[in-house]
């Protein structure tokens, strides 16, 4: 008996440490294999209390409903409640996923396998090896759009009278600046309906020495060079106020520049302004 209960605590402990490491990897969260052991260890606990007193009802019930939340908080260090929600879900839906593919398994093999039918066994594995292909595209959709959401932060900015606010992708390969001043350049989205000059919908530059004279004094140009072009000069321009919001808090600068695009940033609209990270640091 004492062998048959060891072999079901490890075997406990190894799936648990099996799913949380697919949890990790499907959800792009670093693993830490002590962290990851310890908490698949935690996961053993509900066995441990049903081999050590039996059955003992709404408690062990209660214990492997609540016990993910606990494995994922010490596997992953998460302190969010939103995202220690957010990965207990992906962990239980690991759970069902598998516990259906193996019951699966075993039912295919039993109706059919042994019974010489192995083309449906054959298109149940591959049905299943096309579901997992598709189940992890959507997986990496969705954190990738959670890694931008959390890299953009809150702005707005004032420039001769104009009011500006959206969210800011904190870009770290934005290097744009003015060499003299070594003030940084948010790029920011703007539309032609909202009163903006004509003249910064031009892209021949000569069209903003039109602009009016509180304009034309605020400019800054910038040398910039993209990918397969040449060098160019960009009108950037000395902002009034310029704010932006850390984990809730607001932190002004006057050391913005900002320059303007009517190109869409970003398809999904997450972000309309594309900030250089020292616009962030603490």
């Amino acid at each position: 008996m004492a062998g048959y209960a060891e072999g079901i605590i490890f075997f406990n402990f190894a799936a648990d440490a099996l799913l949380l490491f697919v949890t990790g990897k499907l959800s792009a969260r670093p693993l830490q294999m002590p962290r990851l052991l310890a908490a698949s260890l935690v996961g053993t606990i509900p066995v441990w209390l049903y081999l050590a007193a039996g059955p003992v009802g709404l408690l062990h019930k209660t214990l492997t409903v609540i016990m993910p939340i606990f494995m994922i908080r010490i596997a992953f260090k998460i302190t969010g409640v939103t995202s220690l929600i957010s990965m207990v879900l992906t962990f239980y839906f690991i759970v069902f996923l598998t516990g259906g593919i193996l019951f699966g398994f075993q039912s295919m093999y039993t109706q059919y396998a042994i019974g010489g039918k192995w083309s449906l066994v054959f298109f149940f594995i591959v049905s299943v090896g096309i579901s997992f292909y598709f189940i992890q595209r959507r997986l990496f959709s969705m954190n990738t759009s959670r890694r931008t959401i959390s890299q953009t932060v809150p702005v707005s900015f004032t420039l001769c009278g104009m009011n500006w606010s959206g969210r800011g992708l904190i870009d770290t390969g934005n290097a744009l600046c003015d060499p003299i001043s070594k003030k940084e350049v948010a790029v920011c989205q703007i539309n032609p309906y909202e009163q903006w000059p004509e003249a910064l919908f031009k892209e021949d530059i000569s069209d903003l020495l039109h602009l009016p004279d509180n304009w034309t004094e605020k400019i800054v140009w910038i040398p910039s060079k993209s990918i397969h072009a040449e060098s160019k000069l960009l009108a950037s321009f000395r902002t009034d106020s310029f704010t932006v919001w850390i984990n809730g808090k607001e932190r002004k600068t006057d050391r913005a520049l900002v320059t303007f695009t009517d190109k869409v940033l970003s398809d999904d609209q997450s972000f309309i302004c594309i900030l250089h990270p020292n616009m962030v640091q603490e």
